[in-house]
């Protein structure tokens, strides 16, 4: 099973069969709600080939892999352009890319830099769904509020018991993180609110943050993240075509209620509990809920 790290190194490592040869592809960017035509149109032109020659077989992950399901085949594509793609969603979207949109093989990298990338959960809810929930591609391919399209707060709540407090945080387990708004709710997708979720790798965990440069020499009087227990997160950030998939230190502090002197718990599910977060990808503090799931 492999661990977020490992899972995020698929997309910055992607290996596309192509005609001459394979080619290294890196999906880094960061990509939310928004509706690519020319993603759109290649999804368009890979159900019409497919509806067409009845099957289709792509190298997937270095193996001959047959589809025939016109509907999933244009699924991947839109997926791959939608925030939402699994590794080989990507590797069926820049092989498709090639043959049918004819993209040079010295500008497929450029094309899915334009055209391709990942959301927050596209990232956490593909390696929930494949890479630790051990679903089969193209069998398995998620559906409505599954993997990558789920709530947030589905996650959280359904997938992980929550994290009493930094005590009870555990190095070894998977720690996953949900934004809070400024009513200590988890926002459940981006809309009215901005809604984020990323996750962090095992055993990759600072006691006090006090690793040399851990966060890039920045001034601690002004961040104040020096000497808080901080775990290494993996995350798809924004904003629009910016940052991307990325690595970082989380720096952790708990939200105490000044009346009860207790760790303030989220509203609607006082179980999880409300944590303030240094984002080392962002260089920003944020409300977030922890949830953990066992190796």
């Amino acid at each position: 099973m492999p661990n977020p790290l490992d899972y995020a190194t698929r997309y910055r490592e992607l290996n596309v069969a192509l005609a001459d040869g394979p080619l290294p592809i890196r999906i880094e960017r960061y990509l939310t709600n928004l509706w690519d035509k020319e993603i759109d149109q290649l999804a368009d032109l890979a159900f019409a080939h497919m509806q067409k020659e009845k099957s289709i077989t792509l190298t997937i992950n270095g193996a001959p892999v047959t589809l025939t399901d016109a509907n999933k085949f244009r699924k991947s594509v839109q997926f791959a352009g939608e925030g939402k793609g699994s590794p080989e969603d990507f590797q069926v979207a820049v092989q498709m890319a090639a043959l049918l949109k004819k993209i040079p093989r010295n500008q497929l990298q450029a094309y899915c830099d334009a055209h391709l990338g990942l959301d927050c959960n596209g990232f956490v809810g593909n390696y929930l769904w494949y890479g630790r929930g051990g679903k089969k591609w193209p069998d398995d391919m998620p559906g409505e509020n599954q993997g990558p399209h789920a709530l947030i707060d589905q996650i959280l709540f359904t997938q992980t018991k929550p994290v009493a407090s930094l005590d009870a945080l555990r190095s070894s387990n998977i720690n996953i993180f949900g934004l809070l708004n400024g009513q200590n709710q988890v926002v459940p997708r981006d809309g009215a609110e901005h809604a984020h979720i990323t996750i962090s790798e095992p055993g990759r965990f600072t006691p006090t943050s006090f690793v040399t440069n851990s966060f890039g020499g920045l001034d601690p009087k002004q961040q104040n993240i020096y000497g808080h227990p901080a775990v290494w997160c993996v995350e798809s950030t924004g904003p629009q075509h910016k940052i991307g998939l990325k690595d970082a230190w989380y720096a952790l502090t708990e939200v105490i209620d000044p009346k009860t002197k207790q760790i303030k718990s989220v509203t609607a599910n006082k179980d999880f509990k409300v944590f303030y977060v240094y984002r080392g990808t962002k260089h920003q503090w944020a409300s977030f809920t922890i949830g953990t799931i066992a190796p």
